[in-house]
Parts: C-alpha cells; structure tokens; sequence
C-alpha cells in the first residue's frame, strides 16, 4: 500500500512549507528581508502492472505510472523591491533599483546586503549594525558634522568648517541574484549559480549589462513580504497539511482492516 508513503511525503513538505511561511510573517517588519520562496516537485513515480493486452498477435505486458507522492526541491528568495521608507539617520541609506551593498564580515568573508543601516564604528569605519565594515572601506573623522550621501553613493560632511567628500559607496549586482546563499542578519553569499559579484558605482551598468539601482539617503527598504498573501497561502499550506495526514491516518485503518481479516 503506497498510500501512507504518499502522504507522508506531503506531509513532510508541508510542514517545510509552513516553516517557511512563518518565518516570511516573522520577518514582515524587518528591513531588507527578502522573502523565502519554496519549490515543490513530484517524487519519481514507480511502474505497477496494468493488464495484458494483445497487440498484432503478440501478448505484452503493459505498465502504469504511478506517483509516490512530493519532494521538497528547493528554496529560492523573492529579491522583489521593498518599500523605501524614510528615516532621520544620515547613514540610513536605501538601493532604489537593482544592487547590494558590499561589507567585510569580521573573518575576512565578502557578503552582501540590500540594509543599508550603517553607523561609524570605533575606528571611524562605517559599518552595518552587526560591526561588519562597508567596503570599500570609508572612514570618517570624529569631528564631522552634517554627513549626508549623495544618490550617487558621495559621502560628505562639513570638517573644521569645510565641506568635505570622505568617500564613495560602491553597489554590486549579480548575473542571478536568485543564486545567492542566505547567510542571517539579512546576508546573503555568492555562489557558482549566481555569479561573479561586480562592482559597479550607483546608475552605472556592470559587465552582465545589469543597470545598479540609486542610492536613496535617510531612507530604508522595507522587507518584501505580502501578509496578505503570505495568511492566504499559509491557509492553503495548513489544509493540504490536515488532507495528507487524514490519508495517513485513512491508510492506518485499511491496514488494520486487513490485518484483522480471517479466513
């Protein structure tokens, strides 16, 4: 009997879809999140004996596909934009289009990030929220004042009464963004699926004839995900859920009538 093995496998992948859900409404107000995108795929189907059928005088035998339920394939990202919204902090910094900042986590890795949340850290470095150094690396004097950035990516602020530009800040884009690897805190990683990264200034076009959004200052995206269609589907997640194990519990039964017959 396939049928336990069959909605079990369900089972199994909608428990996984449901995890995911619940994490996308989790992270409905975290800045920059993309949200986690599950695919599905049929498990391999086995071939059961359908009859014998007679064909120009030969007797053959003929087979039927039979489905073994669902597998859980993948799990993509939906790099849709969020919402700019506005902030008071200078170095709350917004991508209006395509790109990723660029920050050194402190084991040397590259990683990258649509939250452009910084702040100057001890050294004068600006650096993300979790210490992680912007890169390239832009250093600012403690005796700056008045720090704004350009959408071009120009830093600027007034030192000992003079304006003064202290660097620039640098989007990277990706033949497939979608290849990334989730890393936490809004991370991602490149992989061999999405690419070399490629560095590029603010509304220039990299070697992949990709166009880099404008940096948009004292604001910041707003995470992508749909709560309205994230409640839909996670309706639709939880009855398949219930179907699948009223099979399983449905199989039980018709095993147990079988056990119990006598001859």
């Amino acid at each position: 009997m396939r049928l336990i093995g069959t909605a079990a496998s369900g089972i199994r992948a909608q428990q996984v879809a449901i995890d995911a859900i619940a994490n996308n409404i989790a992270n409905v107000n975290t800045p920059g999140y993309k949200a986690n995108q599950m695919d599905f795929a049929e498990a391999l189907s086995t071939e059961v004996r359908s009859g014998s059928t007679k064909t120009g005088g030969n007797t053959g035998v003929a087979t039927l596909g039979v489905g073994a339920g669902v597998i859980y394939n993948a799990s993509g990202t939906n790099f849709q934009q969020g919402t700019l919204g506005p902030s008071d902090r200078p170095l709350d910094l917004g991508i209006n289009g395509s790109g990723f900042f660029q920050v050194e986590m402190p084991d040397g890795a590259m990683a990258y990030t649509r939250v452009g949340a910084f702040q100057v850290d001890g050294s004068g470095k600006i650096a993300d929220m979790q210490g992680n150094v912007v890169q390239p690396t832009i250093v600012i004097p403690a005796d700056a004042t008045d720090l704004s950035v350009t959408s071009k990516g120009e830093i600027t602020g007034i030192v000992a009464g003079t304006k003064t530009t202290f660097g620039q800040i640098l989007l990277v884009g990706f033949q497939n963004a979608e290849g990334l690897l989730r890393n936490g805190d809004t991370l991602f990683m490149p992989t061999v699926n999405s690419g070399a990264p490629q560095v590029g200034q603010p509304g220039s076009t990299t070697v992949g004839k990709q166009i880099l959004g404008m940096i948009r200052g004292q604001s910041l995206e707003q995470s992508n995900v749909d709560l309205a269609a994230s409640m839909t589907n996670l309706m639709q997640v939880q009855r398949a859920y219930q179907v699948n194990a009223r099979l399983v519990s449905d199989g039980d039964k018709m095993w147990g009538i079988a056990n119990s017959m006598r001859r």
